[in-house]
């Protein structure tokens, strides 16, 4: 008789095999597996990273949706996370190369990552002007700027 020849397997999808009669380590990667939990395309659909920090096959529905950078956003637990994408803020790297200068401000009205190209820069006041993506040409009217309570005058610049 052969004694301790028994093997315990892992119930799919979990994986893992016992070694001598001993129990195995049965993992289960939710972000890779096929299972009720798994999270299948969700992340993938979504354009982010699926993460499952702990691939015990008993800890389950623990997996996040993640941003892929240039995008931030709070990892969702099971679901895709909302992800944004502040585009000054990714502009401003560049904004010593002319970009967006120092007497300008950028404006993002929508960081939702499916928005991209929306950003503006303004001028700041007394100067004036607004581009989209793009930096302004700055104007500044004198008359406007000097002589604000000039009535009855013809003042042109």
């Amino acid at each position: 008789a052969v004694f301790l020849d028994w093997e315990c397997v892992c119930p799919a999808p979990a994986s893992g095999r016992g070694v001598a009669a001993q129990a195995p380590a049965c993992t289960l990667d939710e972000c890779d597996g096929t299972c009720a939990t798994c999270a299948d395309d969700t992340c993938s659909a979504a354009e982010q990273l699926c993460n499952d920090p702990n691939h015990d096959h008993e800890h389950l529905e623990d997996w996040t949706c993640r941003c892929l950078p240039p995008a931030v956003g709070r990892p969702e637990r099971v679901a895709p996370a909302v992800c944004e994408i502040n585009e000054c803020a990714r502009t401003c790297r560049t904004c010593e190369d002319g970009v967006c200068t120092a007497e300008q401000y950028c404006t993002d009205p929508n960081m939702s990552d499916a928005s991209l190209g929306d950003w503006t820069c303004t001028c700041y006041p007394p100067l004036s002007g607004t581009a989209a993506a793009a930096a302004p040409a700055c104007t500044l009217n004198e008359c406007a700027a000097a002589c604000p309570g000039c009535a009855g005058t013809i003042c042109s610049d």
